[in-house]
């Protein structure tokens, strides 16, 4: 498969949802007309303390939705706290491990992060040091290793959840935002409605001490206070 724009093979797998042009920075969607074309937007490093390892960028579905329940609600909380601006949902497109998409979405909506976007992928992302790519190859064969070692994708992320996917799972986000505080999920009673996604890379640095967000640290100023 070909880039719309420049012609150049685009980047994916096979579980991809979706197909990155590593030159222009289009995502490349399966529709009924084949393949259509979009710009996806990177988020800005905001942290204020320093980074250790490398950088990567992961795909993140940021929703609006439209939810309707019969009183106050974590979300109805989140939406106000949220004001004048725009409550998102969360969805991690990156991964379709079920902890991954519950522990990040949940950190991202519960946090709102303020993301400075800008359209497209960032240029010049250094690559991954030498001597993180050997430490993950000798992980491959120990398994106590093999867990802590770094994602093998580059600077960015696949793209294994589809725009009707993520629609799908923000359902599943949600209720696990709301679990926080309704110990009866059986008794919660809402309506739920995507109206509108954007594909977002985020930026962040592998770092296993960080279990609670799938080892995963988000290089977000709303996420510093994570940092010992």
């Amino acid at each position: 498969m070909l880039c719309s724009k420049c012609g150049l093979a685009l980047r994916g797998g096979d579980e991809a949802a979706l197909f990155i042009c590593p030159a222009c920075g289009l995502a490349h969607e399966p529709g009924d007309r084949g393949l259509e074309a979009f710009l996806p937007l990177t988020a800005a490093i905001t942290t204020e303390l320093a980074v250790a390892g490398p950088v990567q960028y992961l795909a993140v579905w940021r929703l609006v939705v439209s939810v309707e329940t019969p009183g106050e609600s974590a979300w109805e909380r989140i939406r106000k706290a949220a004001q004048p601006g725009t409550a998102y949902l969360y969805v991690p497109a990156f991964s379709l491990l079920r902890p991954v998409v519950q522990r990040l979405g949940v950190s991202l909506v519960e946090s709102q992060p303020a993301l400075e976007l800008v359209p497209g992928l960032p240029e010049n992302v250094p690559p991954r040091p030498a001597l993180v790519g050997a430490a993950a190859d000798r992980g491959a064969g120990d398994g106590a290793q093999a867990a802590d070692a770094a994602p093998d994708f580059g600077p960015f992320s696949p793209v294994v959840v589809s725009r009707e996917d993520a629609r799908v799972l923000a359902h599943f986000v949600y209720l696990a935002v709301e679990s926080h505080e309704v110990h009866d999920l059986h008794s919660v009673d809402y309506r739920l409605e995507p109206t509108s996604e954007d594909l977002v890379f985020i930026p962040a640095a592998w770092d296993p001490r960080y279990i609670h967000e799938s080892s995963w640290r988000l290089l977000l100023r709303e996420f510093d206070d994570l940092v010992a």
